[in-house]
């Protein structure tokens, strides 16, 4: 009879004991959330420079980057984790940690996906923008930070919110070396209670909210950098920097149109901002304050 007592603890349904042991939850929520911020701001610093070096025109360079990607990519990840924590750290006698092990995994693996995705991001934005940047005399580090990168990130949103996705999955695979995550704290408290169901069941649902919540933020920062064209589309009416910005460009557009035709420019009054306002004040000023000292000579 006694071993029967577990079945039929699951038989009746209870949201309440979810509720009842939401803080169990949220505390593992609460690390497998710093685990993949962690993780994936390292993996967007260290693949932004394996992107870098993989474009490297040197001969030693280039073929060893290739080969930390090619390497790092064809592991599994979980295989990966454990070499670090049980291989690496007991073999080179590393004073490391379980997070820091799996901190490590993520990073040194995601950082070789997402070099790839900025490498393909960076070369896909135009040569001739490099040229026109270097054609009014911008430096190459000027060009690629002012030019090149702001293009680049715009191309690599998706991808890079895909695998920040992943990330946070893949963030659950730690809990084979007990750090006490999201899934390593239910699958305690599952055996403890024999409730697998409302359990595994608040696990899966709060996996989902925290991936719907990053394909949300994606998709709004997908959309807010998109290439639009200011001339044609309608301004936001929350937006006062873009409402000026297109009243602006229809301005140039109607001065260049005609100065092509040959006839002349109508001046189209566009809202100043304030500090072009006060620098124009001041030129007034200093020319009225120079005309009245000549007067006085």
């Amino acid at each position: 009879m006694r071993s029967l007592l577990p079945v039929i603890a699951q038989a009746e349904f209870r949201w309440g004991f979810i509720w009842d042991n939401r803080q169990i939850f949220l505390d593992g929520l609460r690390l497998t959330i710093l685990i993949s911020i962690v993780s994936f701001t390292l993996s967007v610093a260290l693949g932004l420079v394996v992107a870098l070096l993989r474009m490297s025109k040197s001969k030693i360079i280039q073929p060893l980057i290739a080969a930390y990607v090619n390497v790092f990519r064809a592991i599994p990840l979980l295989v990966f984790i454990l070499f670090v924590y049980y291989g690496l750290a007991i073999q080179f006698n590393l004073n490391m940690t379980a997070i820091q092990a799996g901190v490590l995994a993520l990073t040194l693996q995601y950082s070789a996906w997402l070099g790839e995705i900025f490498r393909s991001g960076i070369q896909a934005v135009p040569y001739g923008q490099r040229e026109a940047a270097h054609s009014v005399g911008m430096g190459r580090v000027q060009t690629f930070f002012r030019v090149v990168l702001p293009q680049a990130a715009r191309i690599v949103i998706p991808p890079t919110g895909n695998m920040f996705i992943g990330m946070i999955k893949d963030s659950s695979l730690v809990y084979l070396i007990g750090v006490p995550e999201l899934l390593r704290v239910s699958n305690r408290l599952a055996n403890r209670t024999f409730r697998y169901f409302e359990v595994y069941l608040a696990t899966v649902l709060i996996y989902l909210a925290l991936t719907t919540l990053v394909y949300f933020g994606v998709k709004y920062l997908e959309k807010r950098f998109a290439l639009v064209d200011l001339l044609t589309s309608s301004a936001r009416n929350w937006s006062p920097f873009a409402i000026r910005r297109t009243a602006r460009l229809r301005a140039l557009q109607a001065r260049v149109e005609a100065d092509m035709q040959g006839e002349p420019v109508l001046e189209i009054p566009i809202e100043e901002e304030e500090d072009e306002k006060e620098e124009r004040e001041e030129q007034v000023a200093l020319e009225e304050e120079t005309e009245v000292t000549g007067l006085e000579r």
